[in-house]
């Protein structure tokens, strides 16, 4: 880090001894916008004030620009202050094509709400009172105050080595830190269902590092970058108590519940963080082909989890050819593929009831992950400039994802299909009066359901795998086999439409309107439907009355509803 830093450095000072040695006339523009912002904390204070320190005040915003430009040489420096947690700068230099570079600095502060956990709170009728299982929540730090600071810094640079060939190396860094608290939940199942909650600690830190190196060779442009990512959380391990496991009624059999249990009457760490490591390698090429224009890349990415030995891989690779087809139309085709692959750990579990009298089991498995997957996209648009002032375009692609292993291992692949369509106008004449609008199809088939189910069937059914006799009840896993619903969050359905409108009387003012609406549904579920609408008008006036100063205004207004399904706590279906 502390190397790339002095290299950035180098470039910085060298860029200022080129700009000094020359003499061209120089131009300087300075910005400033003083202000501030309040927020009312009345109601929902973590909602309203998301991003805001939670100071119910009047608070000084301040945002600033400078510009410096000597002949090719080029300096940008912004930077806005919102409040002490909230802070972004951006210092940047050009000189010609030669030597580029840039440093920057973001810092947000996030307030989370507490979830107070009302909604886990039943219990099981016994006849026509309550009484047998039930389900509790706990908040063991009630009236906490989570927020999160996140702080991003970064820097790139560029440097021409050549003339010939235009060979140029690059190289970037980024770190981000999160530090802060958090809200953790930990369950004790099966035997008491009890839920608790409590503050956690956060101190992550992600390092990034780049470095790349670009040529070109006849009519291509080729480019070759090495990345490396780490990660890894500071904070200390959150623990939590799992209750002992006794009958949820009388207190009792003690052995018999605890052997159902990985563990139980002890205190266990939960929700810890994976140490991740990755290295990444993509290779660029673009240039002339034929009559039009080549751009494509593939890269090879392997990330490890530190803690575990597990390792996932990723194949991508992603092509654009442009051609056109008379003096006012083109033609764009696009494809983009990615296979990603993840080990499949053995976990070895606990023997189910080990030691007691009757039936044991043993739960030992491979796990396979949902994540592995081939996912292709493809896609054609046409691009039609039907006069000086009217441009169309229409885009036809389908995105096909197929899920390995998934919803059981070895069986047969969960293949999801999307089709969609966009349509799109734009029309500007003159200065004076633009517009736009944009129309989006999606029809999706198969879209990733959730293996295991949402809802379970009532009563004692024989299907659910072997009983004894002497057994009056059946455990727990075996209830999977009655669970049934096949539920997404995912539709099959969506249409999307946005509209701008842009008008400008004279170069002292301008009036903006918009308008957002999507509309998305699943109808293909076996017993619900789900539905979701979006309506986002906005209007925006400006005012120049002076080169020097300028006013703005604006309203948004949003419409969002939705329904989908709800889940109760119930026992025994």
């Amino acid at each position: 880090m502390k190397k790339l830093l002095l290299a950035t450095m180098m470039v910085f000072i060298l860029s200022f001894a080129l700009v000094t040695a020359q003499e061209n006339e120089v131009t300087k523009e300075y910005t400033l916008w003083i202000g501030g912002h309040y927020t009312d904390f009345t109601d929902f204070s973590k909602k309203v004030g998301e991003y805001d320190l939670g100071d119910e005040d009047a608070l000084p915003e301040l945002k600033g620009s400078y510009r410096f430009r000597s002949g090719e040489y080029l300096l940008n420096i912004d930077g806005h202050y919102y409040d002490k947690n909230n802070i972004s700068g951006r210092y940047s230099q050009r000189w010609a094509d030669r030597i580029k570079g840039d440093i920057y600095y973001r810092s947000l502060v996030r307030q989370e709400e507490q979830d107070l956990l009302g909604n886990l709170s039943a219990r099981e009728l016994i006849g026509e009172n309550p009484g047998g299982k039930i389900l509790t929540h706990e908040l063991l730090d009630e009236g906490a105050d989570y927020n999160t600071h996140r702080r991003e810094f970064g820097g790139n640079a560029e440097v021409l080595i050549s003339r010939k060939n235009n060979v140029r190396m690059m190289a970037a860094h980024r770190s981000i830190l999160k530090t802060g608290d958090e809200q953790k939940i930990a369950n004790s199942h099966c035997f008491s269902c009890h839920v608790t909650s409590k503050s956690a600690e956060v101190d992550k830190r992600t390092d990034e590092f780049e470095v790349g190196l670009q040529a070109d060779v006849n009519d291509f442009t080729f480019a070759y970058k090495f990345g490396y990512r780490y990660f890894q959380s500071r904070a200390n391990n959150a623990s939590a108590y799992y209750d002992a496991a006794v009958h949820p009624v009388n207190g009792g059999s003690g052995a018999e519940f605890g052997s159902r249990q990985v563990f139980n009457d002890t205190t266990v760490v939960f929700g810890t963080y994976p140490e991740t490591r990755k290295f990444s390698h993509k290779v660029r090429a673009k240039g002339k082909l034929g009559k039009g224009s080549f751009s494509g890349s593939l890269g090879y990415s392997t990330t490890e989890n530190l803690n575990t030995d597990v390792a996932s891989t990723a194949w991508s690779g992603a092509a654009l050819y442009a051609i056109p087809l008379n003096s006012k139309t083109r033609a764009i085709a696009r494809v983009a593929g990615v296979r990603y692959k993840t080990d499949d750990p053995f976990i070895d579990l606990p023997t189910f009831r080990d030691g007691r009298p009757g039936p044991t089991y043993s739960f030992d498995f491979t796990r396979y992950s949902s994540l592995d997957r081939n996912d292709f996209k493809g896609s054609l648009e046409i691009i039609s400039r039907l006069n000086r002032t009217t441009t169309v375009s229409g885009l036809l692609g389908y995105n096909m994802i197929d899920r390995h292993d998934y919803p059981v291992p070895d069986g047969d692949d969960q293949t999801t299909g999307k089709l969609f369509a966009q349509a799109r106008v734009k029309y500007r004449k003159g200065l004076k009066f633009s517009a736009r609008a944009k129309y989006r199809m999606e029809m999706i088939s198969d879209p990733f359901t959730s293996g295991r189910g949402l809802f379970e069937a009532s009563g004692r059914d024989a299907g659910v795998g072997p009983i004894p006799e002497t057994f009056s009840f059946i455990f727990y896993w075996q209830r999977e086999a009655l669970r049934y619903q096949d539920i997404t969050i995912y539709p099959t359905d969506v249409h999307d439409f946005d509209f701008g409108l842009t008008y400008r009387p004279d170069n002292k003012m301008s009036v903006n309107f918009g308008l957002k609406a999507k509309f998305d549904k699943n109808g293909d579920l076996d017993s619900l439907d789900v539905e979701h609408s979006m309506y986002q008008p906005n209007l925006a006036l400006t005012l120049t009355p002076d080169p020097k100063w300028s006013m703005s205004a604006g309203y948004t207004f949003g419409h969002y509803k939705s329904r989908g399904p709800v889940a109760v706590a119930l026992f025994d279906g």
